[in-house]
C-alpha cells in the first residue's frame, strides 16, 4: 500500500521494482492506494494543491459476487490506467495481488459493476487518471 502522508496531492507517482514501474495517477492527501510490486521505491512526484484538481474524487472499488463494483462522483470521465488488486488473507494480511488491465477498469462518472474473477475479501485500487492521453 501506498499512502499520501502529505496535505499536497501526488500526481503521476512513479513506482518502481527492479524493471518493472507502475504510474499512480493521483493520490489525494491522506488516500491509500494498492501497488503490486515487490518492495517498491517511490519515484519523483508533482505535488499540487487539492484545489487545482478541479474537484476531482478518487474512484472507488469494491469486490461484488462475479465482478467489481466502481463508483465515481467526478463531473466527467477519466482515463483508466488499470488496478491493482491485492489478496488479502482471513486476518488482513496481504497475500499476493495482480494488476488488472485498463480495459477491465471503470473511470467514468457513475456506478457499474464489470464481470472480473476477484476473491472475496481482496482490496481493488483503480488507477483513474485526469489526463486523457
Amino acid at each position: 500500500m501506498l499512502e499520501n502522508t502529505s496535505t499536497l496531492a501526488a500526481y503521476r507517482i512513479p513506482v518502481t521494482s527492479g524493471s518493472r514501474t507502475v504510474e499512480i495517477p493521483v493520490l489525494t492527501p491522506g488516500q491509500r492506494i494498492g501497488v503490486v510490486l515487490d518492495r517498491p521505491v517511490v519515484g519523483p512526484v508533482i505535488w499540487l494543491a487539492p484545489e487545482s484538481l478541479g474537484g476531482f474524487t478518487p474512484v472507488t472499488a469494491d469486490v461484488v459476487p462475479g465482478g467489481v463494483r466502481y463508483r465515481s462522483g467526478n463531473c466527467r470521465a477519466l482515463t483508466s490506467r488499470g488496478a491493482a488488486v491485492l489478496f488479502r488473507a482471513p486476518d488482513g494480511r496481504i497475500t499476493g495481488g495482480e494488476q488488472l488491465p485498463a480495459a477491465s477498469v471503470w473511470c467514468a462518472t457513475g456506478e457499474k459493476v464489470l464481470p472480473a474473477a476477484v476473491p472475496p475479501g481482496s482490496a481493488v485500487s483503480p488507477y483513474c487518471d485526469l489526463r486523457t492521453e
